[in-house]
């Protein structure tokens, strides 16, 4: 009888003992249950502000494909302007270094970084003080005699010229006039 008893108290206590484990079990899945339904829960909540912050990045990426095609767009407008402001100094370099006594200009063409420039001198001497003083300005790199030839105008034996002028940008790339009257 003792050792049914024993025997007994053994079952009963391996059976509580099953049952606290079962209970532990069952109270750790019940608890992972919550803690999953929580995450998925913030999952969708995180979900929900992606969603809304995808909507503010593609806002700010479509801004930034506009800043830079505006920028594209201040940037010609710049170079154009600097540009004319070149080819305006560039007639203004010419205009002051023509005499008007000794030099007459017949044609004026601007190609590119190139100005080509048709007139009449009285002579040679002339020609070549007109050529050093274009090259002296801070807008021409050289100036290259295309032809030279004698020509009748008036009755009078004058040179006839052709003059090819290379085009450059100022130092420092300041095309403003030393007044600023021009911007």
């Amino acid at each position: 009888m003792k050792k049914r008893l024993q025997t007994r108290n053994e079952v009963i206590a391996f059976v509580a003992s099953l049952v606290v484990v079962l209970a532990l079990l069952v109270m750790a899945s019940l608890s992972m249950t919550r803690t999953v339904t929580t995450l998925q829960a913030d999952i969708g909540a995180l979900n929900a502000k992606k969603a809304k912050y995808d909507k503010i990045i593609q806002e700010i990426k479509q801004l930034e494909t506009e800043k830079a095609k505006l920028t594209t767009k201040i940037d010609a407008i710049k170079m154009l302007k600097s540009q004319s402001q070149i080819s305006v100094r560039l007639l203004d370099a010419i205009a002051t270094a023509t005499p008007a006594d000794s030099i007459w200009l017949k044609t004026l063409k601007q190609i590119g970084n190139t100005v080509d420039i048709e007139g009449i001198a009285l002579d040679n001497t002339r020609l070549a003080g007109y050529m050093e003083t274009l090259t002296a300005s801070p807008y021409f790199a050289g100036a290259t005699l295309g032809k030279s030839s004698l020509e009748t105008v008036a009755g009078q034996q004058l040179k006839s010229f052709s003059l090819s002028l290379a085009v450059q940008a100022p130092a420092g790339g300041n095309t403003e006039s030393k007044q600023g009257d021009v911007k």
